[in-house]
């Protein structure tokens, strides 16, 4: 009986041999498969929860970093486009600088403890030799620790001479002759900057401003009205405007943009020449005197927009007060002024004293050493 099995086994093929091997393999794989399926399966979510817990601290970490990091880096600053400094001596140039890059420090967030390394690498030519000059001298220690406080008192010093006296003494006697509202107000605030020492509270600045306008502008502004510096160069502004509605209408004389004290009103001049030659007769249509026709023949009042005269003889036009600011009269003849001037005249009158007599007898006089009589 074994030797009959034996003879089977030895008489099957190779290909049915193969085939018994893959049949027997297939079961062990499907009996071990699923166990195998969940074995990967639990190795791969504990790699996967390992890894996730990994990356979880790592951005934790990275965020507590970010934290700590203040200000912006270089290159954030560096696209803000900071101003670059030539090394000019120049008291106004110099301020501006440090003014325009203090804005970018501000505007990028840029923490203190970069405002020199940053600030410095704006610095060329003569201005660079003076800060490498400056660097060797103190050291990379004290380079480091220098803040920029540190830094802008020497930079000023040596950019700003003493140009800045002179400019001290211009802000004192700055005024206002044919500029424009803007054009002086940059060049107060340009002199402004230093004069820290001079100028140290808001109402000091605007009472300098005050004094440095025109006539036509501080009769309508009072200092004591405005609360800082930008709100009195506003209402400057704004009487501006109506300076030049006036002139418009005719109701004033336009201002002389380039006065000049040796300079006199052509109207005087040629006035005194007609009035020395004899000359011609004030014209009917512009009031002046000249030769020839009218220029202001064909043109079109400015008060009435009527043709054949000019403003000096136009019927329609209507007096104001410049003191007012009300049509029907002129300043000298405003009720505001007269009124104040006649109380001002009755607190002037001072009373009269009454003349007062005294009367002594013979004897009283004899008994008073002070009175004189005469026998």
């Amino acid at each position: 009986m074994s030797g009959g099995a034996s003879d089977n086994v030895l008489s099957l093929t190779t290909d049915e041999l193969k085939e018994k091997i893959a049949e027997e393999v297939g079961r062990a794989i499907e009996v071990s498969l699923p166990r195998f399926v969940e074995r990967m399966q639990n190795t791969l979510l504990s790699t996967m929860e390992e890894r996730i817990g990994e990356l979880r601290e790592d951005l934790t970490s990275d965020r507590g970093k970010a934290k700590e990091k203040k200000g912006c880096s270089y290159n954030k600053f560096m696209a803000c486009k900071p101003p670059i400094f030539n090394g000019e001596v120049d008291p106004i140039a110099c301020q501006r600088w440090i003014s325009d890059i203090e804005g970018v420090f501000e505007r990028t967030h840029c923490d203190e403890s970069d405002f020199v390394a940053y600030g410095t690498g704006q610095l060329r030519g003569q201005a660079k030799d003076w800060w490498d000059n400056l660097r060797n001298e103190r050291g990379v220690e004290a380079i480091r620790a220098m803040t920029w406080e540190d830094f802008k008192a020497p930079f000023l010093k040596h950019h700003s001479p003493k140009a800045v006296i002179k400019i001290k003494e211009e802000f004192m006697q700055l005024r206002q002759k044919g500029e424009t509202v803007d054009k002086i107000t940059g060049m107060f605030m340009d002199k402004l900057k230093f004069c820290d020492d001079l100028v140290k509270t808001e109402e000091q600045k605007i009472y300098y401003y005050h004094t440095m306008l025109r006539a036509e502008y501080r009769e309508f502004m009072t200092p004591s009205h405005y609360e800082s510096l930008t709100d009195i160069i506003n209402a400057a502004r704004e009487r501006e405007i109506e300076l030049k509605r006036q002139v418009e209408r005719g109701e004033r004389r336009a201002l002389d943009e380039n006065p000049s004290p040796a300079k006199k009103p052509k109207v005087a001049e040629s006035s005194k020449k007609g009035s020395a030659k004899g000359g011609s007769p004030s014209c009917k249509t512009c009031g002046r005197t000249h030769k020839g026709e009218c220029y202001f023949k064909n043109k079109p009042c400015v008060a009435c927009g009527k043709i054949g005269h000019g403003v000096a003889n136009c019927p329609d036009k209507v007096t104001v007060c410049y003191k007012c600011y009300q049509p029907g009269h002129k300043k000298s003849e405003c009720p505001e002024l007269v009124g104040k001037k006649e109380s001002a005249d009755s607190r002037d009158e001072t009373p009269k004293a009454k003349a007062r007599s005294f009367q002594i007898t013979a004897a009283e006089a004899k008994m008073e050493p002070d009175v004189v009589t005469v026998t």
